[in-house]
């Protein structure tokens, strides 16, 4: 692949870090990297395959509202989902260990907590 055909964010990548010597070490330190915005459109794209439709916050029920401004709210069906989008580079180093990942928050319950990774957001 030649550089002219790198998507518009791994450009930027390479302008902020300097010239990389392949395309493939370009790649790793773009997904190492990973914009805020790209995993959100990624996110947004899934759902829509999905049978989601994204929706504003102006769109959403009050009962949305109250809680905050997530990322994305998405309906389908009348079944709401919200999304918060974290890249976290120490969750992905922790990923390459190859072992289970446990990611602890302050939710009542984590069983009604997905997480999708890059892998997740392809399919």
């Amino acid at each position: 692949m030649k550089y002219e055909k790198l998507p518009p964010d791994v450009k930027e990548v390479l302008k902020k870090y300097g010239e990389i010597p392949s395309v493939k070490e370009a790649f790793k330190i773009y997904e190492e990297r990973m914009p805020h915005g790209y995993l959100e459109k990624k996110a947004e794209n899934k759902l829509k395959r999905m049978g989601y439709k994204i929706i504003s916050r102006e769109e959403a029920p009050e009962w949305i509202k109250r809680v905050g401004s997530p990322d994305i709210i998405a309906v389908k069906n009348g079944e709401y989902i919200l999304a918060e989008v974290k890249p976290s580079d120490q969750l992905r180093r922790y990923s390459e260990a190859g072992v289970k990942l446990i990611l602890v928050t302050n939710v009542q319950k984590g069983k009604a907590v997905e997480v999708w990774g890059l892998e997740e957001l392809e399919t």
